[in-house]
């Protein structure tokens, strides 16, 4: 199967399991015990208990979607986490597009097609003191169409036909890698592609953040990947670790 990765950094190993309860807690036992190495791929057919941002619960029925980690040693600060959230979320985007579906982004972490969550990234770090020693970067792709998940789509229900996981595994793979050394050579390319394909840009969005509801015209991205948004004539820069949720709002201003 590694062979199919020949010639990507990552991917070596490809570790494939029937079960999990998350690939991300996964690669967090493997670097505890010392096996995590640079690139490692964790793929799962199930997950019990994936998790997207804020510890949500993110459902990964058995052979639905692709569930799986990659874990890497980037070369980029730490502070820089969020950027590489958008350009993993650029290159799925690019993936989904490649396969004729009209995919586009939505801040920070998720890809939609149809106006519908077809995935979504959970980007972690792991520290040794204050150095990056590995980033964790979660995706989940539906493969196929979760009963009763109405803001859901899936590769599947888009296309009309299955597609077969690992050839779309290694399409992603091979994309993500390729976006995340975009991003270690020029950022700001990687900044201006994600802005043309962001549907959150342009719209007033609601977000939530301490708890309170704010409202605000998202205008585009700061250098670290933050939102820049006009709540009020005031220009606030949202980030995605500090705020809980970011939705279009039902009434456009």
């Amino acid at each position: 199967m590694g062979d199919l990765l020949k010639g990507c950094p990552w991917g070596h190993p490809l570790i494939v399991l029937e079960v999990v309860d998350s690939t991300q807690e996964e690669a967090k036992r493997l670097y505890r015990k010392g096996k995590l190495v640079d690139g490692t791929i964790i793929w799962a057919r199930e997950q019990t208990s994936g998790r997207g941002r804020h510890g949500r619960c993110w459902v990964s029925p058995r052979d639905m979607g692709l569930w799986f980690t990659v874990a890497f040693k980037p070369s980029l600060p730490s502070s820089k986490l969020q950027l590489i959230c958008l350009a993993a979320g650029l290159s799925l985007c690019y993936v989904f597009r490649d396969l004729g579906l009209d995919a586009w982004l939505k801040w920070p972490n998720d890809v939609l097609v149809s106006g519908k969550k077809i995935c979504g990234i959970l980007t972690e770090g792991i520290f040794e003191g204050d150095k990056l020693e590995f980033c964790l970067l979660g995706i989940g792709v539906n493969l196929k169409d979760i009963p009763g998940d109405f803001n859901a789509t899936s590769v599947e229900g888009e296309m009309g036909h299955p597609i077969n996981p690992l050839d779309l595994l290694v399409k992603i793979v091979f994309k993500l890698c390729k976006g995340i050394e975009k991003l270690e050579f020029n950022p700001d390319l990687v900044l201006s592609e994600y802005g043309s394909l962001c549907s959150t840009i342009g719209k007033t969005v609601s977000f939530k953040k301490d708890e309170k509801i704010f409202m605000g015209k998202a205008l585009g991205l700061d250098p670290n990947g933050g939102l820049l948004l006009d709540v009020n004539g005031t220009i606030e820069i949202l980030y995605s670790e500090l705020v809980e949720e970011v939705r279009a709002s039902e009434i456009e201003g």
